[in-house]
């Protein structure tokens, strides 16, 4: 999703004053943010998604089940194969296409608004950081009623199979009789059936509670890299205005990598929480003592039992690991896309 920011300012915008040349610049429309952002998500996703699966265990497991991330590489293998890292997949890439394509859009037009709401920020100027924060927040929480049931569905077909570890150690298919979900599907028509449409937002407030932070972090994180490393392009050649479309994939990569990383480490303990809440009934010991769900602060203190402060980072390493390929490489997809789009417009309006 980093590249949201590119799309707003990075074409037809400079990194300082924005000049009227730039101004006058081609814009990405929102039906190019959709199908951008939606081929993005979906290179991103396939990308990051063995990881996000060890991650996903590592959280909801403790010691006994998994040592550390190693120890679930070689359980995961050993047990369900290749596929067993891409086990519920469905669900999440046409999420992660749907999410990043809404949260470009989103974030294009709360900029609009904030745009038209300020004098600061005339015309297509760029916004402050502040506001960029506060446009990031605000297009993470309308994203966070998207990603929750898509999430919910992921987490219960990543965590499922895990039960069966410690009782078949050996055993490739162990767990393949013991699944109760045979696919995403199956997912959603059990907890519609069960819970109605209101189950398949169960975890929807730690959701919003991540997005939002998450995605403010993000988006606050590829400006501010992109814009000092303008101001070193511009401080080494003063006689030509570099703007952004003048940044090398080298550029994008380390912005759109860095900005990854700053989504998931500010926000990884609150997923850890949303992950424990929608897991809860593949895995056995999930109830309170009067076998009812556990609430948000219950199971913040049922985590915190489990390792103290530790165990809200538990998986950290790895999804650290996947964050800066995955954003990178979602970031370049969409930036390329959209210079594409731009420059085939101003060769058109040039003829």
């Amino acid at each position: 999703m980093e590249g949201e920011i590119q799309g707003m300012q990075v074409v037809g915008h400079d990194g300082g004053d924005g000049s009227d040349q730039q101004q006058r610049k081609p814009r990405v429309s929102g039906v190019e943010d959709l199908a951008y952002g939606s081929l993005a998500g979906m290179v991103g996703k396939t990308i990051e998604y063995p990881f996000d699966t060890v991650k996903v265990r590592l959280q909801t497991s403790d010691s006994q089940v998994f040592s550390g991330t190693l120890d679930c590489l070689k359980q995961t293998w050993q047990h369900e194969g290749f596929r067993g890292f891409y086990r519920g997949l469905t669900s999440p890439l046409l999420g992660a296409m749907a999410e990043t394509a809404a949260v470009f859009y989103a974030y294009n037009r709360i900029q609009s608004v904030i745009r038209s709401a300020s004098s600061a920020s005339p015309g297509n100027a760029p916004l402050p950081l502040p506001q960029l924060f506060l446009s990031g927040a605000l297009s993470g929480v309308i994203c966070a009623f998207i990603l929750s049931p898509v999430e919910l569905v992921k987490c219960k077909l990543q965590v499922e199979n895990v039960q069966g570890y410690s009782a078949q150690p050996n055993a490739s298919t162990a767990n393949a009789s013991a699944a109760r979900f045979s696919g995403p599907l199956s997912v959603v028509v059990h907890l519609v059936k069960t819970q109605g449409i209101a189950g398949l937002y169960k975890g929807i407030l730690p959701t919003i509670a991540r997005e939002s932070l998450g995605v403010a972090c993000w988006f606050g994180t590829y400006e501010l890299i992109c814009q000092q490393l303008l101001k070193i392009q511009n401080a080494a050649d003063s006689s030509v205005r570099h703007d952004k479309e003048n940044l090398g994939p080298g550029s994008i990569i380390l912005a759109g990598g860095f900005a990854g990383i700053s989504y998931n480490f500010s926000s990884y303990p609150i997923d850890v929480v949303k992950s424990f809440i929608q897991t809860d009934d593949v895995r056995a010991s999930e109830k309170s003592s009067t076998g009812k769900r556990l609430s948000i602060v219950d199971t913040v203190r049922k985590i915190y039992a489990r390792g103290g402060i530790r165990a809200f980072y538990r998986g950290l390493g790895i999804t650290l690991l996947r964050a800066f390929p995955a954003n990178a490489g979602m970031f370049m997809t969409y930036e390329y896309l959209a210079r594409l789009s731009v420059s085939l417009r101003s060769k058109s309006s040039n003829k």
